[in-house]
């Protein structure tokens, strides 16, 4: 099973992204977006792992209650991986945030003796909207972007993340909490 560590978002925030991925949907583009429900934030994707190997990372990030308190991720603006005139990621930012950094390096410290290779890139949190495959002229979606670039999108009360399975089918990934991790409380 491919799984990763995450954070969902309440309904209020993802309703804001919704609204305001209409005007680009509009727009008419080989983007596939990703199914309202799917949307959250990744911190750390895993892989595939066998049912052993899962259970193994649920206990472990269980039983290490990441020393970071209760935070808000604060979603602003829309862009686009890679620069350029290319768009293969689609996206909503997340503001920086000392505790969420603070968690990502908490999960990769956990995951590290349980043999998950950490991440080589730096920590850029983001909200995948959609993706793209294919060649295709963006200009009138990359003026949209231009101007939706720093919109406040709301903010999420953050006091657990979870470890998610992804199941990929020919209609999307289908997601599935496997367990929730409570923040420290304390």
């Amino acid at each position: 099973m491919r799984i990763f560590t995450g954070i969902s978002l309440n309904d209020e925030v993802r309703g804001k992204i919704l609204e305001e991925l209409r005007s680009f949907k509009e727009i008419g583009t080989s983007i596939r977006w990703t199914e309202a429900k799917n949307i959250h934030l990744t911190i750390k994707f895993i892989g595939e792992v066998d049912d052993g190997r899962a259970a193994r990372i649920a206990g472990a990030l269980a039983a290490s209650r990441p020393p970071v308190a209760p935070f808000q991720v604060r979603i602003r603006g829309f862009g686009k991986f890679p620069a350029g005139d290319d768009l293969h990621i689609f996206w909503a930012g997340v503001e920086d945030s000392p505790p969420l950094l603070a968690l990502f390096n908490a999960i990769e410290s956990v995951l590290s003796p349980l043999g998950v290779a950490a991440e080589t890139r730096p920590f850029h949190p983001h909200l995948t909207l959609g993706r793209n495959k294919s060649r295709y002229h963006f200009a009138a979606l990359f003026e949209r972007l231009a101007e939706k670039s720093d919109l406040f999108l709301g903010a999420c009360p953050v006091d657990a993340f979870q470890l998610m399975r992804s199941e990929l089918t020919p209609a999307g990934p289908i997601y599935n909490v496997l367990q929730e991790i409570p923040l420290d409380q304390s």
